[in-house]
């Protein structure tokens, strides 16, 4: 590691128990020498190891009081004055999955469709869905794909790192060139992976339903969600584009593991990051910071209200954070990697049982999620709504900075009760 980076990692072992606020200016709390001592030393050995340049860590709770809010290493290890920020804006990919997921259940209590609804009663080109049975061959589905399928992952449909060989070049093309209709009669013409219903495989589903929130409001998912959420939630710094308001040139910098250490990835200040997406992605296309995305954490956690305003009903929200898997699917999984006692509600995953061998420290009725750069986060329900966030960007994704992060905030959470 070079001396600059030592010297930039160092500045950020401070910590203070007096009110303060981040760096955006929006978001007071409470700093604890108690949390942010062990947390700053568990991310420092990551960017000793050079397994991180730099990352953002928040963690709430007692009821929703920030007590730790802290910008570590840097943001661009090619730049000469690169220091992190507590305001970056960090593109979150599969952490999108919970906002979309919110938006289509506010549409479910309007009134607009049933969880049981099929999706090609709204999307014609799901009318008539194929079914792999064997590579290169298919027949026609059995079942039929409803709207509660693409909320947990049920639906057949898969990424290209998640469908068989013989289906990868088809999830390889180009979805992302016209608008979210285009996109989902695309997608439509792919074989499923299994049966709806039958299995558990993650993929495209939340960008179907994304498509299905614009047919529900008739307005742009961007528009719905900004107006909805983003808006009265007070998330400023959260989008599909880095629009000018955003401030561009607080994007942190892609950086990709490799043997011989980190390599920063494309320019984040780049044209690719301040255009407007003709087909916005509900899975995985958000830009947002730690900040931000706290303030629908927390919205969730007080049970669909914030800020005076109600987004869900408590009910709703209960059936985010609860398993909504049927008995025949024990545990969600990625090929061989099993995550033991792990079920998946309407938007978030959720512990459900022994995790051993999976992660260690989780504890019962988590849930949460990440992002494909290693961005992670969790919510701990029993422990008055534990809120952890990590926002890094680091490729391909590991879980390095949540698995050092757990037992350090559930040890502190341990001594605080006694």
């Amino acid at each position: 590691m070079t001396s600059l980076r030592i010297l930039v990692c160092l500045s950020f072992l401070c910590c203070s128990t007096a009110p303060v606020a981040g760096r955006d200016g929006e978001l007071p709390f409470l700093a604890s020498s108690k949390v942010t001592v062990p947390v700053n030393a568990a991310v420092e050995g990551l960017i000793e190891q050079e397994m991180l340049a730099g990352a953002v860590t928040l963690v709430a709770a007692r009821g929703g009081k920030v007590i730790h809010l802290q910008a570590h290493g840097i943001h661009r290890i090619d730049r000469e004055t690169p220091k992190m920020t507590s305001d970056r804006i960090f593109r979150i990919f599969s952490m999108t999955k919970a906002v979309t997921s919110a938006a289509a259940l506010q549409l479910l209590e309007k009134g607009k469709y049933k969880l049981t609804d099929p999706v090609a009663d709204f999307i014609p080109s799901f009318a008539n869905l194929q079914v792999r049975t064997a590579p290169g061959e298919s027949a026609p589905a059995k079942k039929t794909m409803t709207v509660e399928d693409l909320f947990r992952h049920t639906s057949g449909l898969a990424y290209n790192f998640t469908a068989p060989p013989d289906l990868v070049p088809a999830y390889n093309g180009n979805f992302w060139g016209g608008t979210l209709e285009d996109f989902c009669d695309q997608v439509a013409a792919i074989p499923l992976v299994h049966e709806p219903g039958e299995g558990w495989t993650y993929g495209v589903s939340t960008d179907v339903l994304g498509r299905l929130v614009e047919i529900w409001s008739g307005e742009s998912l961007d528009d719905y969600l900004q107006t909805e959420f983003f808006d009265p939630l007070k998330m400023k710094n959260t989008g599909f584009y880095i629009r000018e308001e955003m401030h561009p040139g607080r994007s942190a910098a892609m950086h990709y593991s490799t043997d011989s250490g980190l390599r920063v990835g494309e320019d984040p200040d780049g044209n690719s990051y301040r255009v407007k997406p003709t087909a916005p992605s509900g899975g995985g296309g958000l830009f947002s910071t730690a900040s931000d995305y706290y303030q629908f954490l927390q919205m969730i956690a007080d049970g669909g209200s914030r800020h005076g305003h109600t987004f869900l009903k408590p009910g709703t929200v209960a059936m985010m954070t609860s398993n909504r898997l049927p008995e025949s699917i024990p545990n969600i999984h990625f090929g061989n990697e099993q995550r033991n006692g792990v079920g998946f509600g309407l938007g978030f995953s959720v512990v459900i049982g022994e995790t051993k061998g999976w992660d260690d420290d989780a504890k019962p009725g988590e849930y949460g999620w990440g992002g494909a750069a290693s961005t992670h986060y969790w919510v701990s329900p029993h422990d008055d709504n534990l809120i952890v966030i990590t926002m890094e960007q680091t490729m391909p994704y590991n879980w390095n900075l949540e698995r050092a992060l757990k037992p350090v905030i559930y040890e502190f959470l341990r001594n605080a009760d006694h």
